[in-house]
């Protein structure tokens, strides 16, 4: 049996951690709990840190987006340094993964809310340019494509290109739809953008 650290633990396991491929594993009911769009950034915070704590590392989709969605509601609360350590954990945790994007996307996301216009396009336009070129993404991928698109939309409107926002906004919502909470987003940007700029639409 070996020890193998994890975010805020030790867990005891037969094998290496780097050997796993993938886990299936149920969401836990706690994390479950605080999917759902508009939970208060708190009530995430307090549902996900134990678990993030207890199965950061772990190769199940789930983590990932537990550990994403975590670090989102660090940043709205202010908590940029617990945030940008979280993304952090996920390139340590994840490198040379898909899942490593994850963090790229949400470091593009903080990016852009202090005003880096140009160094979040540069860490999400890779991102955006591979999801253009994936047909068929796995449910995985397509989270973490929503992701990039949502950042991505939010740069353009910065660079007065409304147009092109509103289709990174609808991409979002006819091809990356599988989280919930990003689809969310998505509409509401898409509809602020709209309102802002009556008669806009896509060709």
């Amino acid at each position: 049996m070996q020890s193998k650290t994890t975010l805020g633990g030790t867990a005891t396991v037969p094998y290496d951690l780097t050997d796993i491929k993938s886990v299936t594993m149920a969401v836990p009911e706690s994390v479950a709990a605080v999917q759902a769009p508009g939970t208060p950034a708190s009530a995430v915070i307090a549902a996900l840190e134990p678990a993030v704590k207890q199965f950061a590392g772990l190769p199940a989709d789930w983590v990932l987006a537990a550990m994403a969605q975590l670090a989102e509601a660090y940043d709205s609360q202010g908590q940029a340094a617990l945030a940008n350590a979280t993304y952090d954990k996920i390139s340590k945790l994840y490198p040379g993964s898909s899942y490593e994007n994850v963090a790229k996307a949400g470091k593009a996301e903080m990016s852009l809310k202090a005003g880096r216009i140009d160094e979040a396009l540069a860490a999400v336009q890779p991102l955006v340019d591979k999801a253009n070129q994936d047909i068929a993404p796995s449910p995985s991928d397509g989270a973490l494509y929503a992701k990039a698109f949502l950042v991505y939309g939010q740069v353009l409107e910065k660079q007065n290109k409304p147009q092109q926002a509103l289709e990174a906004y609808l991409t979002v919502k006819t091809m990356f739809y599988q989280n919930p909470a990003l689809v969310d987003q998505a509409d509401q940007l898409a509809k602020s953008l709209r309102d802002r700029s009556p008669g806009l639409g896509v060709d």
